[in-house]
């Protein structure tokens, strides 16, 4: 081949080259990771009034937050959408069953 035309194929097939060998050194990225993160938040009493029933409310969620990646420093957007996702939802739920069975059920009202 030659001219253009050769070239142009040339540069298509390095390329497409390059994109499979990106593809096939890329890891499955369908596969979940699981990490564990432990977020220290205190000694907790258990609550007596609803004032002191959200504090630890809002002290789980922070500490919930800050295991999947967000804080006070970050952007809103990005934590609003880490307050929206699993991470977030399945640590603030172990934490609030972990508090609730120590108490004997009084964290989850």
């Amino acid at each position: 081949m030659s001219g253009k035309f050769g070239a142009t194929i040339a540069r298509s097939a390095l390329l497409t080259g390059a994109i499979l060998g990106m593809v096939a050194a890329t890891p499955a990225l369908a596969d979940p990771i699981d990490v564990m993160t432990s977020v220290h938040v205190g000694n907790i009493t258990q609550p007596t009034t609803p004032e002191e029933h959200s504090l630890i409310q809002f002290r789980i969620a922070n500490a919930a937050e800050a295991a999947c990646g967000s804080d006070m420093r970050s952007l809103p957007e990005y934590r609003y959408a880490v307050r929206q996702s699993q991470c977030f939802r399945d640590s603030y739920a172990t934490a609030m069953e972990q508090l609730s069975s120590r108490w004997g059920g009084g964290a989850g009202r």
